[in-house]
C-alpha cells in the first residue's frame, strides 16, 4: 500500500512539472537583465542630475530635479512595455506609494538592503489577469548624497523647500545604509 502512494505521489508530481516549468514568452533571464539595465540608467542620470542641480544651486536646487526632472527621467528610461518608477514605505511624492506586492517587498528589504555588496534585488513572473507579466525591484540604499535631503538633520531652507512641494513628506530620518526605496520596473508586452 505504502509503494502505491510514493508511486502515485512520483507520478503527480512528474505531470505537474510541465505546468510549473512553462516560461513566459520572455525567459526571466533575459527580463531580469534588461530590467537591470533600465535601474542602472534611470539611477546613473538622475544621480548625475541631482548633483549637477546641487552643485549649480545647494540642495533646494536639489529638490527641484527631483521633483520635475525624476519623473521625467523615468518617463524617458520607459516604454509602452517596460516601465520604470520608484516607491518607498516612507514617500515624499504620494503618487510613488507602494502596491501591496511592492510593500511586501520593501519590507522584507527593510531588513537588509544590501547583500554581498549589492541592493537586494526580486522579481516576479506572473500570469495573473490584470498583474504586469513581469515586475522586478531594487533597493535604494540610503547613501551620504541623500542624507542633506532625507537624513535626520535637515537645514532649515532645505526643509522650507520640502515642505513647499512635498507637503505630506514622510521621507526623512534616514541614516546611511538604511532602505531609502526601490527601483520598480514593470513589463507587460503589449497584445497585437
Amino acid at each position: 500500500m505504502a509503494r502505491q502512494i510514493i508511486t502515485a505521489a512520483a507520478l503527480l508530481s512528474m505531470l505537474s512539472v510541465p505546468a510549473l516549468a512553462e516560461t513566459p514568452a520572455q525567459p526571466t533571464d533575459e527580463l531580469v537583465t534588461e530590467a537591470r539595465a533600465k535601474v542602472k540608467a534611470f539611477g546613473g542620470s538622475l544621480k548625475q542630475a541631482l548633483q549637477a542641480a546641487i552643485k549649480e544651486g545647494g540642495l533646494t536646487n536639489g529638490i527641484g530635479v527631483c521633483n520635475t526632472v525624476a519623473p521625467e527621467i523615468a518617463a524617458d528610461n520607459s516604454s509602452e512595455e517596460w516601465t520604470i518608477s520608484r516607491t518607498s514605505l516612507k514617500v515624499r511624492n504620494p503618487d510613488n506609494a507602494p502596491t501591496d506586492w511592492q510593500k511586501l517587498q520593501l519590507l522584507a528589504m527593510d531588513k537588509q538592503p544590501v547583500k554581498n555588496g549589492k541592493p537586494v534585488e526580486v522579481w516576479q513572473v506572473s500570469e495573473a489577469s490584470g498583474q504586469p507579466a513581469f515586475r522586478y525591484m531594487s533597493a535604494i540604499p540610503t547613501q551620504k548624497l541623500c542624507l542633506g535631503c532625507h537624513g535626520k538633520n535637515i537645514d532649515p531652507d532645505v526643509k522650507a523647500k520640502l515642505a513647499e512641494l512635498y507637503p505630506n513628506d514622510q521621507a526623512t530620518g534616514f541614516s546611511e545604509g538604511d532602505l531609502r526605496g526601490a527601483f520598480v520596473v514593470t513589463y507587460q508586452p503589449t497584445t497585437k
